[in-house]
């Protein structure tokens, strides 16, 4: 049976019987963010580390290196643009995966969809896909029944709602945190809002929406309460759940299906 664990902003841990892996892990210190309460060792075996895109909350340089140090067989999946930078980091060319939108591809047990997300190096970027139309990626994971969308960092995009629901998400890792005049004005590129969040949640299909990208940084943070509440307001019928830092949820395929 498949288990997430929340690790702190956007990163997760991912288990099922036979592989272990962590999307866009955030361990290490930065100027501003709260510490970590999560060291690398306390991970134990990874087999594989996901990354959304290349901001530093997301590739983790440091953390992953220290966490490759300790399973030199690590593998390493990014956006196609960043293959240097993880070659760079001492990942082998054959434990590099290259994500393309919309090419699946399979992590031992695991399912790999990559998705589009829509966002930017910079605000002067704007919001969009990047380099090769897929720079920003989310992925839709399905580990031993049940599909788990992580976005990565995104907004709202045309098409979006519509092709996400093709890939039957039950569990929806979503930011939180919005985007503000004041904050883009500091280059701070930013994500749905709480509302954003749960209405995506909802109008994919999904049964449960776990907020992600709130708590590490002060000057960039969402408002779980406020996500909370538009679910029973709004969307009652889906669950909220807001884990603990190392908290392990087990997941099971839902008993039926409700679209």
């Amino acid at each position: 049976m498949g288990a997430l664990t929340w690790l702190g902003q956007a990163g997760f841990l991912l288990e099922t019987d036979q592989t272990r892996m962590v999307i866009d892990l955030f361990l290490s210190p930065l100027k501003g963010r709260i510490p970590s309460p999560i060291g690398v060792g306390a991970l134990g075996r990874i087999d594989w580390a996901l990354v959304t895109h290349e901001h530093a909350d997301h590739w983790d340089g440091p953390a992953l290196a220290e966490l490759h140090a300790l399973w030199p067989e690590m593998g390493v999946v990014i956006p196609e643009p960043m293959k240097n930078m993880a070659l760079g980091r001492g990942f082998r060319t054959d434990r590099v995966v290259t994500a393309v939108p919309d090419l699946d591809f399979q992590l031992g047990t695991v399912r790999v969809m990559p998705v589009r997300s829509a966002h930017g190096r910079h605000v002067k970027d704007g919001y969009g896909f990047g380099e090769s139309q897929g720079q920003f990626l989310g992925y839709c994971l399905t580990l031993d029944g049940v599909v788990i969308y992580h976005s990565g960092d995104t907004v709202c995009y045309p098409g979006m709602i519509d092709r996400l629901r093709q890939e039957s998400i039950q569990v929806a890792l979503l930011p939180i945190n919005g985007r503000d005049f004041f904050r883009e004005q500091a280059d701070i590129v930013g994500n749905l809002t709480e509302r954003e969040a749960v209405e995506l949640a909802a109008e994919i299909g999904a049964r449960t929406v776990i907020p992600m990208h709130y708590d590490a940084m002060p000057n960039n943070s969402g408002d779980i309460g406020l996500a909370a509440r538009v679910v029973r307001e709004r969307w009652p019928e889906l669950t909220f759940i807001a884990p603990g830092y190392g908290h392990r949820l087990t997941l099971s395929p839902p008993s039926e299906s409700r679209r």
